[in-house]
């Protein structure tokens, strides 16, 4: 039986932008992937064995996930690693789901064709976070991600292999 990955789209901020190859890399290790609109779709949820999605409010769906499926969360550059695992990982872990992360790196962030690499996005992003959430929200939470495929297909056998765990 094929395990069921639920890819959460946005048209907002910190979308996927190779979310088509995403969902075929998914596929061609044998998910059945879908690809929906963040909003009610809860039924799709909690039929789905891996929830993937870019860090952002749309991950609160894993309240509908079944016990033992699979969050994966791909976290924006910029020192999200608190808020990643504080907002999403621990409570996924504590709702029996398996959790998995994946950090983005510079070259996976379209902040890398906003700002030049000497900015603080790419220096010093924990001094943006100590300005506080306005200066976060204007910067390192208006990223879109690019995954590098080839340094992204390991997490998603590592979600097949939390699905046979």
């Amino acid at each position: 039986m094929q395990p069921q990955m639920l890819i959460i789209s946005c048209r907002g901020t910190r979308k996927l932008l190779n979310q088509e190859e995403v969902a075929a890399a998914a596929t061609e290790l044998g998910f059945n992937v879908t690809v929906a609109e963040a909003g009610a779709f809860v039924a799709l949820v909690n039929a789905a064995d891996v929830l993937l999605a870019v860090h952002r409010a749309g991950l609160t769906n894993q309240i509908f996930q079944p016990t033992q499926a699979v969050v994966l969360q791909i976290v924006p550059w910029g020192n999200m690693d608190w808020m990643a695992t504080n907002f999403y990982g621990q409570p996924a872990r504590d709702m029996q789901l398996r959790y998995v992360e994946y950090y983005v790196d510079e070259e996976e962030t379209s902040l890398k064709d906003k700002y030049p690499r000497e900015h603080l996005v790419f220096s010093d992003p924990k001094a943006l976070h100590k300005q506080g959430w306005q200066v976060l929200a204007e910067t390192i939470m208006k990223q879109d991600v690019k995954v590098n495929l080839a340094r992204f297909r390991p997490f998603l056998l590592q979600a097949i292999d939390k699905l046979q765990e």
